[in-house]
């Protein structure tokens, strides 16, 4: 289906300086992607206000073109096309978000075409685009997983698609997956999309605490937290924590690049997170035999939002892993987050679907599910 005529899309000019004019046109934005992720998530939390849009559209690792559609003057959805400066420049991140009222107008088929255009003119040959997905289905009642005695679950293949890393499934009648699969781009990787209330009850945290340093091998391990700029003597250690994520996360890719970290980029990072205005809680755990960071938790705190955070990074290196220290660490950063932003009321967290071991952490401190979001990729062109 295409847009009516009435239907324009054009590139909005990234505004250099958040004035007045930007503050309108960005919370025109705003407004958009917070009315789309509460119809799929139920929740108004997942939206960065116009000025938290403008700080991400200024990332310095990455250049990005915005475009818009409109209907007789009204914002009707947005693409963000994302160029990684860095890594990865021959792909190019799609993010699309159509108004709850006129995603069966063809608005996302327009905008996605739009999008694809302009990476490609750019030389990006692998296209990525991301979609969000409402909660779990309903488990006795439309006939694609469940049973009527609710004790074996059925599953029918035909009803799904897997992700090609393993990662989890997404109903094929789920119109964001028919969206993705209609314009030939293959399911990647699936996401949960979960919330933890926060404080932790004490009682909980105790218990917990007490059960991560009773495991085998706890003693060769002690965690230390901070907020803000890190300890100058964990700067490298950092920075080569940061360079293990991508072969080191739930599932990496068949080729990767290794982003080049050192001390001064992670400088750099908490500087921009600071003139941004976000706050953090880090967490890492240190293996005392080789005084090296071996896995490391990071909360982020939005200015002006402090009932609510964000999980960002969490990592545990392989030859460190079945040791608890990935709920030892969430566990350490609670603690801090209680104590340093008594107001914080929820955190929320995206997980690899198949990542057993975080999904396994993330439902001890009590994570609820929201949905999931996914990724999506095809390759056009000549490699």
């Amino acid at each position: 289906m295409f847009p009516s005529e009435s239907v324009t899309i054009q590139q909005v000019r990234i505004p250099e300086t958040f004035d007045d004019d930007a503050a309108r046109v960005l919370g025109e934005i705003a407004d958009l992607v917070r009315r789309s992720r509460e119809s799929v998530w139920g929740t108004s939390d997942l939206a960065n206000d116009a000025e938290g849009i403008f700080q991400d559209l200024h990332d310095p690792w990455e250049r990005v073109v915005l475009l818009e559609a409109r209907e007789h003057g009204r914002l009707v959805g947005r693409a963000e096309i994302r160029l990684s400066l860095i890594v990865n420049t021959r792909s190019a991140q799609i993010f699309l978000t159509v108004d709850p009222d006129h995603e069966t107008g063809g608005v996302g088929t327009e905008l996605l075409a739009a999008a694809e255009s302009v990476a490609q003119s750019e030389a990006r040959r692998h296209l990525v685009i991301h979609s969000e997905h409402p909660g779990p289905e309903d488990l006795q009642g439309d006939g694609r997983i469940g049973s009527p005695t609710g004790t074996l679950p059925i599953i029918d293949p035909d009803a799904w698609i897997t992700a090609a890393d393993g990662s989890g499934r997404l109903p094929v009648s789920n119109r964001q997956t028919r969206f993705a699969k209609r314009f030939g781009y293959d399911l990647e990787t699936v996401s949960d999309v979960s919330r933890i209330r926060v404080p932790l009850d004490p009682a909980d945290q105790e218990r917990l605490t007490a059960e991560v340093l009773a495991h085998r091998g706890a003693e060769d391990y002690r965690t230390h937290t901070w907020t803000g700029a890190a300890p100058e003597q964990w700067l490298e250690s950092l920075a080569r924590l940061h360079e293990r994520i991508p072969s080191d996360s739930f599932v990496p890719p068949p080729l990767w690049d290794p982003e080049p970290w050192d001390a001064a980029r992670v400088r750099r990072t908490e500087e921009l997170r600071a003139e941004n205005g976000y706050a953090s809680c880090m967490a890492v755990v240190e293996h005392i035999a080789t005084g090296e960071l071996v896995g490391m938790t990071e909360l982020v705190v939005p200015s002006g939002e402090t009932h609510i955070c964000f999980q960002d990074e969490t990592v545990v290196l392989r030859e460190h892993r079945g040791k608890r220290l990935g709920l030892r660490l969430k566990l350490a950063n609670l603690e801090a987050l209680a104590r340093e932003f008594p107001g914080a009321r929820s955190i929320y967290v995206w997980t690899h679907s198949g990542n057993t071991r975080m999904n396994w952490v993330n439902r001890r401190l009590g994570a609820q599910p929201l949905g999931s979001s996914a990724v999506w990729s095809r390759k056009v062109g000549l490699e």
